[in-house]
């Protein structure tokens, strides 16, 4: 069986990074993959059973181009209550203005307060890429790289093992941005290849970003007391009327900054505790965050899954949806939103999202890597009676222990 399903895996990605049939076929083919996987046990959490339905969610319009909208509100007029109830349990993102930092954080600003700070770009495909063998990287992936950006999976892990200061990679963001640039003009205007980001998840690694970087207090106090002052503010927010206020030792923000018009990261799901609050510096991102239920539709890729989070990845285009080209896109029910220097989006547990940076400018953002299980602690603290509204398949009373033990662990 376990060879079966080697045979399995390694078919397809011969179909999906290497010579393809047309492209509606493909998905298909991507589609049965999925099945397969289901069949063969490979990922129990394709199975999963969601309680709620998440009317706010609702399909693509592919008259206006766009999903429904995230809602938009200052914090300063929200309950803790409010939030907990609309947002927290009804799974819905929202984006929080009026979270402005003390002073403006451009680039400039970013350079001269951090730019000694070492950085490393091997956080999250560099292992991944490592452990493919090199011959199956130059038959499948190096082609793809090629034709989007005229490099090979040997320069990638060049670049991801360099080591350099923030500074240094800040110099090289507007290059990195006329590389996404060229690419994207080059395979529309060359009608060989599919559009960039279009479902294939090697466009991803190249160029090399900056993310999750974790900041180093000797060489970026002040973004950090920043950062500091947002968690505050915050867990003040959540403890409103209540005995047990949070406490967040091991919270520590982490840093991504990303080229204009780039998508760092494919369309993914974190794990089952793991919600996220992304703050944004400079810039403006992109963000489509599709309900928990629509997993079924959006071409997932288990090979590329499966961390130490429970993560998992998909194929499916939501920036930029064409069901001519993937069909179950046309099924998918999501929310999307933009947001610029001094918002803060909240992207509850379980939300499939993806993000990109717009074009005409660089992104800095600060995200919250929460202790599992995640900010919902800010709301539910000592208990888990939660569980039965946010799980997403049973049983709840192993959950229970499992949240319980967690808290124990990270109190």
């Amino acid at each position: 069986m376990k060879t079966a399903a080697f045979a399995v895996g390694l078919a397809a990605v011969a179909v999906f990074f290497g010579v393809e049939p047309p492209s509606a076929v493909k998905w298909r083919s991507q589609s049965l993959l999925n099945v397969i996987w289901r069949s063969l046990g490979v990922d129990i959490r394709l199975k999963r059973e969601y309680q709620h339905d998440f009317p706010s969610y609702g399909v693509y319009n592919f008259s206006s181009k766009s999903w429904p909208s995230i809602a938009r509100v200052p914090l300063s007029s929200l309950s803790s209550q409010e939030f907990k109830d609309k947002y927290v349990k009804g799974r819905v993102p929202v984006i929080l203005t009026d979270i402005e930092p003390q002073e403006a954080w451009g680039l400039k600003r970013l350079q001269g307060e951090c730019g000694d700070m070492p950085v490393t770009f091997d956080r999250r495909y560099s292992a991944g890429l490592r452990a493919i063998p090199k011959w199956i990287r130059k038959l499948f992936l190096d082609p793809r790289l090629r034709e989007a950006y005229n490099t090979t999976t040997d320069s990638v892990l060049a670049a991801m093992h360099r080591k350099m200061r923030l500074s240094d990679f800040l110099s090289f963001l507007k290059k990195d941005q006329d590389l996404i640039s060229t690419a994207k003009q080059f395979l529309s205007e060359n009608g060989k290849g599919s559009p960039l980001y279009s479902g294939h998840i090697v466009d991803y690694l190249f160029p090399v970003m900056l993310s999750a970087q974790h900041m180093e207090r000797a060489h970026c106090k002040t973004l950090i007391a920043e950062a500091k002052a947002v968690l505050h503010r915050l867990t003040d927010f959540a403890a409103a009327g209540r005995d047990d206020a949070p406490e967040f030792s091991a919270m520590d923000s982490v840093l991504f900054v990303a080229p204009a018009g780039s998508r760092a990261i494919p369309l993914h799901q974190h794990g089952p505790y793991n919600d996220n609050l992304l703050w944004m510096l400079h810039g403006t991102k992109r963000i489509v965050a599709v309900s928990p239920s629509s997993t079924e539709w959006l071409y997932e890729r288990p090979e590329f899954g499966g961390s130490e989070y429970a993560d998992r990845v998909f194929s499916a285009d939501v920036l930029e949806p064409d069901a001519g080209v993937q069909p179950d896109v046309a099924h998918v029910r999501a929310m999307e939103g933009h947001v610029s220097a001094g918002e803060l989006i909240y992207l509850p547990v379980n939300v499939p999202h993806a993000v990109q940076t717009t074009e005409g400018d660089a992104s800095v953002m600060l995200a919250w890597q929460m202790p599992v299980p995640g900010i919902a602690r800010m709301f539910f603290m000592k208990s888990c009676s939660y569980l039965e509204e946010l799980a997403d398949f049973p049983p709840w009373a192993k959950k229970c222990t499992i949240l319980h033990t967690l808290m124990q662990d990270n109190p």
